[in-house]
């Protein structure tokens, strides 16, 4: 039993080769490492869970300085299943836009269905594949070596342990 908000929380730093904070540089995106939240020591087990961002001012003095984030899913951490954008139920990507020009920007999204099989990528059905990633994109106009800091984290509470639905493409109600 939960007595308060603070009772049995997950959090999952999101990483790329064990470095949580990323400075970003230049335009290609960042691929964060894959997290499995079937088995992951900290998600494992989770039915849903927030991703937080964090990005921070700008250095080097570009004229406008923005950071997107997006969040992807795959069955198999990319092996055979292709990383593909996390879709909510209404079938928009999940992720934001942060403007990080003049001052540090958080972002929240809150994401369902974790422990939900998802074996199909077809139009959303509710549920999410067992690994999940942040995607970073900066983008920059003037400055000198313009840079972002950015971070982001996976924060849910664990499962009660009720059997879910599986993913169809029928109804579960």
């Amino acid at each position: 039993m939960r007595f308060n908000p603070y009772d049995e929380v997950a959090v999952q730093a999101v990483t790329a080769s064990s470095i949580a904070v990323q400075s970003l540089t230049g335009s290609s995106a960042v691929n964060q490492d894959g997290v499995d939240t079937a088995q992951g020591a900290l998600l494992g087990g989770v039915e849903s869970l927030m991703v937080h961002i964090r990005a921070e001012i700008a250095s080097g003095s570009p004229s406008t300085a923005t950071v997107a984030w997006a969040l992807q899913e795959s069955n198999d951490n990319g092996s055979t299943d292709a990383w593909a954008a996390a879709v909510d139920n209404s079938g928009t990507a999940i992720g934001a836009t942060l403007n990080v020009h003049t001052v540090a920007v958080d972002s929240y999204a809150r994401v369902e269905g974790i422990m939900l099989s998802n074996q199909n990528a077809a139009a959303p059905k509710g549920g999410r594949k067992r690994w999940l990633r942040i995607v970073y994109t900066p983008t920059f106009t003037g400055g000198s070596s313009p840079a972002i800091l950015v971070s982001g984290e996976f924060i849910g509470a664990p499962g009660n342990g009720m059997q879910l639905p599986i993913r169809s493409a029928t109804s579960n109600t």
